[in-house]
């Protein structure tokens, strides 16, 4: 027998109620999706029997006209028109509206599942635990996740008087979830907007989960918190270097903003720091990023590639450009050795037109790109030396005057620094990297408590400057490590054979 409506109704008396109005659905869990995605086809003895199940409840209810019964969009691992979190902050928001609007949602519930669907969706299971975003797969560790949408059945009502069911079920046959809906003929349009309040809302979950985040693409996630520990108080660099890069910042200005979309170019601005391995290109990156994500805005660290994944380095960056775009965020990409992104023959075509605004996406909140290189030469000049692919380069050299030599001892030496003692060393240790600043004044605190001082003098310094150069002299000459060709065995008679 079929239940009937009152009776189904008293069956959800057990089931929290998302109203004080008796008018209107009580609430209950229920799945979620993506409303972006292609429709997918059914097999047919699970399609017909759900679809019969549609039918029967729709004349059940006794509601309007003869059903509409179509598939629903499914894609990954959210059904938007089954989530209950989705459904119910909707609900709220659409409550709060002084007018009314195409899709108005006035209520929903969870309907339990008739006798005569056949067990499809009868036990409720989700199939997975997403992370915080709604839209990855939650990992062992994560905190904050939410399930995914339960396979179920739902019946809406919606402001202008019409109201609308749907399942949510698991295809064992076609391995695979589906869904179908049920509206009154002609409502189609009425529906499609209430997927877009849907689909709206679950857009700016995600953006808002993204706020603030570092994310690494390509690569190993423990980059994250050296991302956020750095800072700028652990950077040596002339003031004018570190100005001139903060000013690229001013991308996510809306002044700058609004020049770019009238001069209808991408609103993409990308910058490319060059020099010497070891001069704080690296810390100069990481200090930005932890800057950015500090002031709410999204940081995406992209790596070369994975071993084991089947992605290229610039599948991995053009991939950066699109979440970014989506995001609708202010946007910091941050990338070492520019060059392994751009030097892959095949993909050029694709690399130019991407970068030259062709096929750039576009972030609407402005998108920085903030790169590296220890060789720009290897760089393809169609890009280095092409105004617009690269819009900025930006000198990050050896320390090339005593003033910056001297903050750098300061730093690198902390309370240890005296000025009468170590100021003098600074002219010797010009022409080098910043590493090697670094490196001098912890090799010279060594050699000072080898020999029993705790305090670091000034030929401490130059004993480790020369020591560190001299290693690298003779590890230079390449000679010295090949191997000497072996004589030919002498004769009997003491003649070479």
């Amino acid at each position: 027998m079929m239940e009937s409506l009152d009776q189904l109704k008293s069956t959800e008396q057990e089931m929290p109620s998302s109203t004080a109005n008796g008018d209107e659905p009580k609430d209950a869990d229920a799945p979620k999706s993506d409303n972006e995605g292609m429709v997918r086809s059914l097999p047919t003895q699970k399609r017909e029997i759900a679809a019969q199940a549609l039918r029967t409840l729709w004349l059940e209810f006794q509601l309007e006209g003869e059903p509409l019964i179509f598939p629903s969009p499914v894609q990954g691992r959210v059904q938007i028109e089954h989530h209950p979190m989705l459904l119910s902050q909707l609900l709220e928001a659409d409550r709060q509206l002084e007018e009314a609007r195409p899709g108005q949602l006035k209520n929903w519930r969870r309907l339990p599942t008739p006798d005569y669907a056949s067990g499809i969706a009868a036990i409720g299971e989700v199939n997975a635990l997403l992370k915080a975003d709604m839209v990855q797969q939650a990992e062992v560790g994560d905190s904050g996740t939410v399930p995914a949408a339960p396979y179920s059945w739902m019946y809406y009502i919606f402001e202008g008087g019409w109201k609308a069911l749907s399942v949510y079920f698991y295809d064992t046959e076609g391995n695979d979830a589906a869904a179908l809906v049920a509206i009154p003929m002609g409502r189609q349009d009425d529906w499609l907007a209430f997927l877009k309040h849907l689909d709206d809302l679950h857009r700016s979950i995600w953006i808002e989960d993204h706020r603030g985040r570092i994310e690494i693409i390509g690569g190993d996630n423990d980059l994250v918190d050296a991302i956020k520990g750095a800072s700028y108080d652990d950077l040596v660099l002339p003031d004018e270097t570190v100005l001139q890069v903060k000013a690229q910042r001013h991308i996510f200005d809306k002044e700058v903003l609004s020049r770019y979309e009238a001069l209808h170019m991408p609103r993409l601005r990308k910058v490319l720091l060059f020099g010497p391995s070891g001069t704080g290109k690296t810390m100069l990156l990481k200090a930005e990023g932890a800057f950015h994500a500090k002031q709410d805005g999204l940081v995406l660290y992209v790596s070369t590639s994975v071993p084991g994944r089947n992605v290229s380095a610039w599948q991995n960056l053009a991939q950066a450009l699109h979440v970014g775009a989506k995001a609708g965020l202010p946007t910091l990409i941050l990338l070492e050795d520019f060059e392994a992104f751009v030097s892959n023959p095949p993909e050029l075509q694709q690399v130019l037109n991407m970068l030259d605004g062709v096929a750039t996406p576009d972030n609407p909140a402005g998108t920085l790109l903030l790169a590296t290189t220890n060789d720009p030469e290897k760089i393809d000049q169609r890009i280095r030396d092409r105004s617009g692919r690269i819009d900025v380069l930006i000198e990050i050299g050896l320390v090339e005057n005593v003033e910056l030599a001297i903050r750098f001892l300061k730093h690198f030496l902390g309370a240890a620094y005296r000025e009468e003692e170590h100021a003098a060393v600074a002219p010797q240790l010009l022409k080098q990297p910043g590493s090697h600043f670094r490196e001098v004044c912890i090799s010279g605190l060594l050699h000072a408590l080898e020999r029993g001082r705790s305090d670091v003098l000034k030929e401490d310094l130059l004993w480790a400057h020369e020591m560190i150069i001299t290693g690298r002299d003779i590890a230079s000459e390449a000679e010295r490590f090949s191997p000497t060709v072996a004589r030919k065995r002498g004769s009997y008679f003491g003649k070479n054979a």
